[in-house]
């Protein structure tokens, strides 16, 4: 009964985490194309910065939805695979689907960033517990 329980709270403890760091990266997106439009970016700046939002907001995600001081690499890891998927969708929807490319830096970053967030998080928990 006990493994249940925390398997329930695992689970809402990822999707929490994916929420939260999908509405922080909307938010930040949103604010750099504010600056995009009036400043003069180059493009090659857009991606780094485009990664640095989604880990920046996985990160935060992860601290504010994390409440089980358990698993954290293993929950981690799954809300930064699970965020990719969701962004992916959202902002290739938000374009229309057209022009859609797979990142695989997004692959390789977003669950370790994940994992390492996960760590942090459940430590944090764990202390003030």
């Amino acid at each position: 009964m006990e493994k249940a329980k925390n398997v329930k709270t695992d689970v809402t403890d990822v999707l929490k985490a994916v929420l939260f760091a999908t509405l922080i990266s909307l938010a930040l997106v949103l604010i750099f194309a504010i600056v995009i439009r009036f400043a003069n970016v180059e493009n090659k700046v857009i991606m780094p910065v485009n990664v640095t939002i989604k880990i920046l907001s996985l990160f935060a995600g992860v601290l504010l939805a994390f409440k089980n001081p358990q698993n954290g690499l293993v929950k981690g890891a799954i809300s930064g695979l699970v965020y990719m998927l969701f962004t992916f969708l959202i902002f290739s929807a938000l374009n229309g689907f057209k022009d859609v490319t797979f990142s695989w830096i997004d692959l390789i970053t977003l669950p370790v960033a994940g994992a390492i967030s996960g760590i942090i998080a459940v430590n944090i928990k764990a202390r003030k517990a």
